[in-house]
């Protein structure tokens, strides 16, 4: 397909070179700063045409068939929504925007159909993280007691790097991962904020470790871990405790190296259905979190592709972001006032949702 990519930061980077290498043409590439889209076309020796703004884009493309938006945060939503008026499908970096209230009126514009906007949260097409889906949809330990999404990085967010905080950026992430492996939406949110010594950043995200807990309808005890400081590399790791036994996906062994996926059973021995994926090696250069998730990207870059030419539904969508955006936002404003718990409630509603996120106190 003949793509465009808008935002050429590190995560548009290594989204553009995915789709070239699946043998899909970037038209056209563009970023507000000039030098970004610049430097993208040389790394990855495009030889296309730049603009500044996404509306140039569209109207000097109508050849495009599909877009990357991979713009900061707080820009998503209007970059994206420039390609979705001209029909064009979208393939969206998380979140929707940094505002809440932004992705909410964001949807209520765009439609809540399946086949407009796919988020870029490739944690749902990991093959370590869907084999554990396996199990605990084959009820391999029983109902789910607990659940601990771990998410660490070694180095600090680049200087270009834009952030509201922590857990609204890092969480985003393992938020939408505990969603989608308990099938549950949370009835209570708490969070703090920590600074870990001997850590620099040039940004400020109000503090480089967060811890958030959870719970949900049913009962399970979650909590969300996360922090710019794992000194040994990037670390991600999942723990689900069950009533008959326990799954832990990612134990660190390395970076980059193995991803295990470890089916504990209750008398304390390994299952035989346990096994271990590799990450890949890629050379030169590359964001931190590429030898991990490289293969998630490709993975939902192929889907992305597939259901566009086919017009088939998208399996990571607006509607599914948005409940991880308000639980991060929930923990992001916990954070902000003592750990003050957050109870929550969903609609598939849009407008009832809205109402009950505005009953929380989560909507200025």
């Amino acid at each position: 397909m003949k793509y465009g990519v808008y935002g050429a930061g590190r995560a548009g980077r290594v989204h553009a070179k995915i789709v070239r290498d699946l043998g899909h043409e970037i038209v056209c590439i563009g970023d507000r700063r000039e030098g970004a889209s610049l430097k993208t076309k040389d790394i990855l020796s495009l030889n296309c045409a730049s603009y500044s703004v996404p509306e140039q884009m569209v109207s000097a493309h109508p050849e495009i068939e599909a877009a990357i938006v991979a713009s900061p945060t707080q820009d998503h939503a209007r970059d994206a929504l420039s390609f979705i008026k001209a029909e064009i499908p979208v393939y969206l970096e998380k979140p929707l925007t940094d505002d809440l209230t932004e992705s909410f009126e964001f949807i209520a514009e765009i439609g809540k159909e399946d086949n407009v906007l796919q988020i870029g949260l490739q944690r749902r097409f990991d093959e370590a993280l869907c084999y554990a889906k396996v199990f605990l949809d084959k009820g391999l330990i029983g109902e789910i007691r607990e659940i601990r999404n771990i998410l660490r990085d070694k180095y600090p967010p680049p200087p270009t790097y834009s952030s509201k905080g922590l857990i609204i950026d890092m969480g985003i992430h393992i938020a939408d991962e505990a969603i989608w492996l308990t099938g549950e939406f949370p009835n209570s949110v708490w969070a703090r904020v920590f600074e870990a010594k001997g850590y620099e950043s040039p940004i400020d995200e109000g503090g480089n470790t967060a811890f958030v807990g959870f719970t949900t309808p049913s009962g399970v005890i979650g909590r969300l871990d996360m922090s710019r400081t794992h000194s040994s590399g990037y670390n991600n790791e999942t723990y689900i405790i069950g009533t008959e036994g326990t799954i832990h996906v990612g134990r660190f062994a390395g970076y980059p190296g193995a991803i295990p996926v470890e089916l504990w059973t209750s008398d304390g021995t390994l299952h035989e259905l346990s096994r271990t994926f590799e990450m890949s090696y890629p050379e030169g250069e590359y964001p931190e979190f590429l030898p991990r998730f490289e293969k998630a990207f490709i993975q939902a870059h192929k889907h992305f592709a597939y259901a566009v030419e086919n017009k088939e539904p998208f399996r990571v969508t607006q509607n599914d972001v948005l409940k991880a955006q308000v639980m991060v936002e929930a923990a992001h404003r916990s954070a902000l006032d003592n750990a003050k718990v957050y109870e929550l409630s969903y609609s598939k509603n849009l407008e009832e949702f809205r109402e009950l996120c505005e009953k929380s106190d989560l909507l200025d």
